[in-house]
Parts: structure tokens; sequence; C-alpha cells
């Protein structure tokens, strides 16, 4: 763990460094995604993030598209919550917003394969008919013979 505090700190000293401009863009990105998240209510928050603020333009990305027709129709007292937001805390000072884009973004999942149904061979499905009479009248049989009728 030293030998990491101490790559840190020596990435830390040095001026001008990717690493510094990488902390610094995560630091403003996380400090964005908080302002949003302070106003938004908590269904639209866990939906969508803010991902730039830029002339006074702040972009939110929508998971889904009723997400994003929320954002739009309640747009204009969510400006006014992250403007009166920005005037009391001085930690949003500099987080001037004057418009309110939305953007989808949807979550791709893995397509689910159909399971193909199973056909058993006529010879088993005669295999199962004899068992079913051998069982007589039960519902192992009933179920048996279904199942044989399914082949």
């Amino acid at each position: 763990m030293q030998k990491i505090n101490a790559l840190l700190n020596k990435n830390k000293s040095e001026s001008g460094n990717h690493f510094n401009r990488l902390v610094a863009q995560t630091d403003a990105h996380l400090s964005l995604q908080q302002f949003w998240q302070a106003i938004a209510p908590i269904a639209i928050s866990q939906s969508s993030f803010a991902s730039s603020l830029k002339d006074g333009l702040l972009t939110i990305h929508a998971h889904n598209s009723g997400v994003a027709t929320k954002i739009k129709l309640t747009s204009a007292s969510l400006l006014t919550q992250l403007q009166n937001l920005q005037q009391e805390d001085p930690l949003y000072k500099l987080c001037k917003v004057t418009a309110i884009k939305v953007k989808l973004q949807v979550k791709s999942e893995q397509k689910r394969l159909k399971p193909t149904p199973r056909t058993i061979s006529s010879g088993a499905a005669t295999t199962l008919r004899k068992l079913a009479l051998e069982l007589g009248d039960s519902t192992l049989a009933e179920k048996l013979n279904k199942l044989a009728d399914n082949a």
C-alpha cells in the first residue's frame, strides 16, 4: 500500500500530468452528479445521470423514454430548483444552469434466447404409455400420458 501511496503522491506533485487532469475531471463530474441528485426526485435520479454542463446547458441522460419524458415535462420546476440550489449552496456556485437537455441512453440487455421445446421419441412415448397403464388410475399416470401425447 505504501508503494501505491508513493506513486499517487509522486503523480500529484508533477504538474500537468494525465493523472491530475483525470482526477479533476472525475471530481467535476461527481460534483455535477451530486448537484443533479440533490434536486431530482428519487425515481428520476435513479434512472438518469448528469453528463455535462456547458454554457449553462445541463445535459441529462435518461435510461428509458418514460424517465426522459418525465424530465422534459418537469424541466421548468427542475430548472428553478437547480437555480435556487446554486444560489443557496456555496458548493454549487459555479454550476449555473439556464437550460436542461435530455438525451436517451438506453441500457442494453442481452437478448434472451427462447428455449426450444424438447420432444421425446416415439419409442419413449410408447414406454411412457405402458408405464402409465401399469400405474393405473393415478395422477402420475395422467401426467405420463399427457407427456406422451406431446411427443
